[in-house]
């Protein structure tokens, strides 16, 4: 069981890391992808892809705008683009009011025009990220980043539209995990870890103190990793390697025009 734990959460990390290191870009279709329920975000800044100046560029010669950017007093404001020529926006990058610092970023992973991960940036770096990790249209992960590494976490692990499960991070690294197992919106269960390694766990009691056990070191598995918040390796290797991560904590680039595009009519 404890192991289990364990696998499921470097076995789901994996997972989002190949999530969000998946795509990067903009489309033909200039309507914004719908975004799924649960978002925790100001959905105002959407507007910026509306108005404006607005710029088309085909990226595959195919006579059909690819990617969409749109400027307001001269500044880049808003791209969209489509990865896979369907006509549908899979990636849409909101920017500050400079042009070039990245604001938000929303990725659609399956092409069906909805919103899988919406990204939350601050100087440059990823600080929070919101993710549909079952594709049914309601955010199921809420994770807060610093340096690119973990902070907390909240999660719906059973999809049952609630959050039932909390994790705190002290570089990384997990130090506490807490589970609602009767769905009644408490935590009933509380994980505590020292060096990644699980070495107690309180069950909560109505009306009386917690039950604590002790973890021996043989059944307690192996010690958890750090992890970073683009799932790429952490510093040293501590980390569960994602593959092609991007640079630790760094941005994407502000540029999102494909290589010698055309430009056609918006």
């Amino acid at each position: 069981m404890l192991r289990g734990m364990s696998s499921l959460r470097q076995s789901w990390w994996v997972v989002l890391g190949v999530l969000v290191t998946a795509c990067g870009g903009q489309a033909k279709n200039t309507k914004v992808p719908e975004l799924p329920s649960g978002s925790r975000g100001d959905i105002a800044i959407r507007e910026q892809c509306e108005g404006g100046e607005a710029r088309a560029l085909d990226a595959n010669a195919d006579g059909r705008a690819d990617w969409r950017q749109v400027y307001r007093d001269g500044r880049l404001r808003c791209v969209q683009a489509d990865l896979n020529f369907d006509g549908k926006v899979d990636v849409t990058r909101f920017f500050a009011s400079d042009g070039e610092s990245i604001l938000r970023e929303e990725h659609d992973f399956d092409f069906d025009g909805k919103v899988d991960q919406i990204t939350y940036y601050e100087n440059g770096e990823a600080v929070r990220r919101e993710l549909d990790t079952n594709f049914d249209n309601r955010i199921d992960t809420w994770v807060w980043c610093r340096s690119n590494l973990l902070e907390r976490t909240e999660r719906d692990r059973r999809h049952g539209g609630r959050t039932d499960t909390w994790e705190f991070f002290n570089q990384g690294l997990i130090v506490e995990a807490r589970y609602d197992e009767n769905n009644d919106g408490e935590p009933d269960r509380i994980e505590h870890f020292e060096n990644g390694l699980l070495k107690r766990i309180e069950f909560a009691r109505p009306g009386g103190e917690p039950i604590v056990e002790e973890v021996p070191p043989e059944v307690a598995g192996r010690p958890e990793r750090v992890l970073t918040c683009d799932g790429s390796p952490a510093p040293g290797g501590g980390s569960t390697p994602a593959s092609e991560a991007p640079p630790s904590g760094e941005a994407p680039s502000s540029s999102l025009a494909p290589s010698q595009p055309q430009e056609v009519s918006p």
